[in-house]
């Protein structure tokens, strides 16, 4: 099974309005009417051809790239402090 990779753009709007037109673009996660703000995945090849069209609306406000994908998600449970600042400069 192939894994695509996705990113996840905040697209902050004037207005909810236009929410099926943002479907065009990707896949709206999640939609915040009171904020006015949308989460929508893309695919992470056209990332940038999509924010770029995105910016051109006339109902965009702002778009944020969400940086979620690079942060670290692997805890260490268990170690000290002294084995973990030992482990750092090692």
């Amino acid at each position: 099974m192939n894994v695509q990779k996705r990113d996840s753009l905040i697209v902050w709007l004037y207005n909810t309005k236009y929410m099926r037109i943002l479907r065009r673009y990707g896949y709206v996660h999640y939609v915040s009417k009171r904020m006015k703000y949308a989460v929508l995945y893309c695919d992470g090849e056209k990332t940038e051809t999509v924010i770029n069209q995105l910016s051109k609306l006339k109902f965009v406000k702002n778009i944020d790239r969400s940086y979620l994908q690079e942060i670290k998600t692997t805890y260490e449970k268990g170690k000290s402090k002294r084995e973990k600042i030992d482990e750092v400069y090692s």
